[in-house]
């Protein structure tokens, strides 16, 4: 067995529009292109036995992009949401979490990410979790709202109870494609000790050999945790 097993690989999926703009069109014909990486990534994550696949698609942040760039984005969400994406999750056993903030969200999305999320809760497979409307750091800020109400009441023992991610073991690998170096306020708890990965291919042109390359930088690394190599 490989030391460190790769069990939750992560992307901020970066580029589409770069990837739209060299060649000479619309920023949302490359969100659409992106689109379509989605579920060639999730077959490569299943061929590799990864159990944990995380999403960052879109972030609070981004409501601040040109207004008909996000009414895309949205749209293109709701596009996504169908019988037909029921059942292509269902059949390969993909299990499909949600995780982010209803606030700003038409009630029509919520509604209709909750039913696929809903229809493939019983799959076993991998999972795949799509971080749609979310912010680590507000994440993080909500979970101290609640411990400081007065009528919080619940015993923890670990803030991560307390998180959107709550359910998700730590990141082991987090890939951002578009080779910006930062990591945009995602899944900030969840990071801690993560590998990270700049890579260079827009998201977009994110392909097999890509992931390969990725996967086998990972197992080359020396995962501490804070530990020094014992010769």
């Amino acid at each position: 067995m490989k030391k460190h097993k790769l069990n939750h690989i992560a992307y901020i999926m970066d580029g589409n529009g770069r990837w739209a703009t060299k060649k000479n069109k619309p920023r949302n014909v490359g969100h659409l292109e992106g689109a379509k990486v989605i579920p060639k990534v999730i077959d490569y994550a299943i061929n590799e036995n990864i159990k944990y696949l995380s999403l960052f698609a879109f972030s609070v942040e981004n409501w601040n992009r040109p207004k008909l760039e996000v009414e895309y984005l949205l749209q293109l969400l709701i596009d996504h949401l169908t019988n037909k994406t029921k059942k292509y999750l269902n059949k390969k056993n993909i299990k499909l979490n949600w995780i982010g903030f209803e606030t700003n969200l038409n009630p029509l999305i919520v509604r209709k990410i909750k039913s696929v999320v809903e229809s493939t809760k019983d799959n076993k497979g991998i999972i795949v979790n799509i971080f749609f409307n979310y912010s680590g750091t507000k994440d993080i800020e909500n979970a101290f709202e609640k411990i400081l109400d007065k009528n919080f009441s619940k015993k923890i023992s670990n803030i991560k109870e307390l998180l959107l991610t709550s359910e998700l073991p730590p990141i082991d690998l987090l890939i951002r494609t578009g080779n910006e170096k930062r990591i945009s306020n995602f899944a900030l708890y969840d990071l801690a000790y993560s590998e990270i990965i700049f890579e260079e291919a827009l998201w977009p042109d994110y392909n097999e050999l890509n992931f390969n390359s990725n996967v086998k930088e990972y197992y080359n690394r020396d995962r501490r945790f804070g530990k020094i190599n014992e010769q």
